[in-house]
């Protein structure tokens, strides 16, 4: 697809940058796929093709790929079978989040369907700290199993690969995060030579075990694969589990990985990995299995979280993610997992409680902690002058006593108000700081914190969320190592704007009943697969705009063709819109209340009308 130069505007702040794609190309999409022009320029905005319309639109569970094509998949399938023909115990150590959690809860219900012994360890967050670490092999795992199975964690578990060989533990490591810095240690291969060699240095940290991590390898056949969240991995090493037991007559059949696909789309859509490609079907037909709310532990927790009958991805980031978190964030992540897999109503129903209460906890210590650390922002950095908003592209703050709970959410809330990376840290047990970073999607974070490992213990995680410790020495100097990393990517002013990507201009007639039909196509919606924006021209306010809520305004608009529509804009109060008519930047959708829909755009920018 060939797309012309990006222009951008500026207003009030942001950036308004249009993806102007070719004419013919939208043309061809609209012709290949049936829809109508808005949806054509999205499709092209979105670099879909001729080629991949069809299954982009239509995502099914026939078009997932043989699970093998995964390196190391095979090899820990056939490790699990041998460890269920000789009654060896399993043990499965996930995270405490949520992508984890569920990853925990997929794996272990696949192995006890088909006859394993199978125990799962979630760690503490302040008194076992983040993933698989030599700590926890020896207070933990030592004398509870005889193979060890890694979820969403492990690829940066060096020390504990080695502690689990000095007691002849084995270790199957899937994991999907980016490996940090290596050891310098030497070993042979692991012998799992399924026609790729995993990279030397992992080898040689990880010898002996089996490992299973897409983000290993740049091979163009798996790029469908390589975003998976920790239990899309999780799912995929199930598949190949399953395929191993029935190609070698092992067993298998009767488990149906469908009735996981709920679980895959809560990890998938909490984690924030792009809703593309194979996760794309899997979070598409895993809503469908969510919405039925078969496990009594989602039918609680949904009916506590007042989620409908039919999920969105947007009940999984704002309602169900941070109920499921919450137990990992404040006490034990364990209350989610058993959530998940609890069998009866009252169970459910208590722990569902447990889990709100927890939420609810955690949204009182975080406003707290997002307050102190604005404060701390507003002597460190000269945010308040427009010289110094040039100066700084990054922030870095701490505290002695800041809930490592909430850390993560606090970055994010930073992140999203400053647009700036900004990484939070707090004093943990052993005295050290450690805390999260979270980013901008220009800024690969991984490979900023690669730059500053001089003055880090640990650091790994995504291009977008990563986690760190360092000790306080060093707290100073990684500040600055740290935003001069930033800088040599973010090298302007402009670079650190909010931007708005727009898909095209449209008018308000060809929002219409046709329209609304196939957006729904386009879900489900997500990182990397954001709500359409649009841009409509020279429209005019409808009668008076009314308050909506205490901060927020809605209302009609007109365009020049006179055609109508609802509007709701967030955080934008009556009096803060300039006189018409102006030119709008927005996402249409359909509001829902009670029993009726109605079409509305939700506006995310405007400014006067360029006539």
């Amino acid at each position: 697809m060939e797309l012309n130069t990006k222009t951008t505007c500026e207003q009030e702040n942001r950036l308004w940058e249009f993806c102007e794609p070719n004419q013919e190309t939208v043309n061809k999409l609209m012709d290949e796929a049936l829809v109508s022009r808005p949806i054509g320029l999205v499709l092209a905005a979105r670099g879909v093709t001729t080629d991949n319309v069809q299954s982009f639109l239509h995502p099914d569970m026939e078009s997932l790929g043989d699970p093998y094509v995964l390196p190391g998949s095979k090899a820990a399938a056939k490790r699990l079978w041998e460890a269920i023909q000789n009654n060896q115990r399993i043990m499965i150590f996930g995270d405490y989040d949520t992508d984890g959690i569920t990853a925990t809860a997929l794996l272990e219900w696949v192995l006890k369907q088909n006859g394993a012994q199978v125990t799962c360890y979630l760690p503490h967050r302040i008194d076992d700290g983040y993933g698989l670490t030599a700590a926890s092999i020896e207070k933990n795992v030592k004398g509870q199993c005889d193979l060890l199975v890694t979820v969403d964690c492990g690829i940066t578990s060096y020390d504990a690969a080695a502690a689990a060989r000095e007691i002849n533990l084995d270790l199957i490591i899937t994991d999907h995060h980016t490996p940090g810095q290596l050891p310098e240690q030497s070993g042979a291969s692991t012998g799992e030579d399924l026609g790729k060699e995993l990279p030397d240095e992992i080898n040689k940290a990880f010898t002996g075990s089996v490992v299973v991590d897409p983000k290993l390898w740049e091979d163009k056949e798996l790029e469908g694969i390589k975003d998976l969240a920790g239990v899309g991995v999780a799912y995929k090493v199930a598949a190949a589990f399953l395929k191993y037991g029935i190609e070698n007559q092992l067993g298998g059949e009767k488990t149906d990985l469908r009735e996981v696909l709920d679980l895959v789309a809560l990890g998938t859509v909490a984690d924030i990995v792009p809703l593309l490609n194979e996760n794309r079907i899997l979070v598409s037909q895993g809503l469908q299995v969510l919405s039925m709310q078969r496990r009594a532990g989602v039918h609680e927790l949904c009916d506590i979280a007042n989620v409908g009958d039919v999920l969105a991805t947007s009940d999984i980031t704002y309602r169900l993610a941070p109920r499921i978190n919450a137990a990992g964030r404040m006490g034990d992540p364990t209350d989610s997992l058993r959530l998940l897999k609890a069998d009866g109503v009252e169970q459910a129903k208590e722990l569902a409680g447990i889990l709100d209460r927890l939420n609810r906890e955690r949204q009182t210590i975080e406003e707290r902690v997002v307050a102190e650390a604005e404060e701390q922002i507003a002597e460190r950095y000269p945010l308040g002058s427009p010289r110094g908003l040039d100066k700084v592209r990054s922030l870095v703050v701490w505290s002695n006593s800041w809930h490592q709970g909430v850390v993560g959410i606090v970055a994010s809330r930073l992140t999203r108000r400053y647009h700036r990376p900004s990484v939070v840290l707090t004093r943990d047990a052993s005295g050290q700081f450690t805390g999260s970073a979270r980013s901008l999607r220009a800024l690969n974070l991984v490979q900023v914190l690669d730059e500053c490992k001089d003055t880090l213990l640990r650091s790994g995680g995504h291009a977008m969320a990563a986690g760190l410790s360092l000790s306080e020495e060093n707290l100073e100097k990684f500040s600055e190592e740290f935003d001069e990393a930033v800088k040599k990517v973010l090298k302007t002013p402009e670079s650190v704007r909010p931007t708005l990507s727009i898909c095209g201009e449209v008018s308000f007639s060809e929002l219409d009943e046709v329209f609304f039909q196939e957006l729904k196509a386009l879900e489900p919606f997500g990182h990397g697969n954001t709500e359409p924006i649009f841009i409509t021209r020279n429209v005019m306010p409808e009668a008076p705009l009314r308050l909506a809520g205490r901060t927020h305004t809605r209302g009609w608009l007109r365009d020049a063709d006179g055609t109508r529509i609802q509007f709701i804009a967030f955080s934008r109060m009556p009096d803060d819109f300039p006189p018409g008519p102006w030119d709008i930047v927005y996402s249409p959708h359909i509001n829902r209340i009670n029993d009726t829909e109605v079409p509305q755009l939700r506006l995310h920018d405007i400014r006067p009308a360029s006539l």
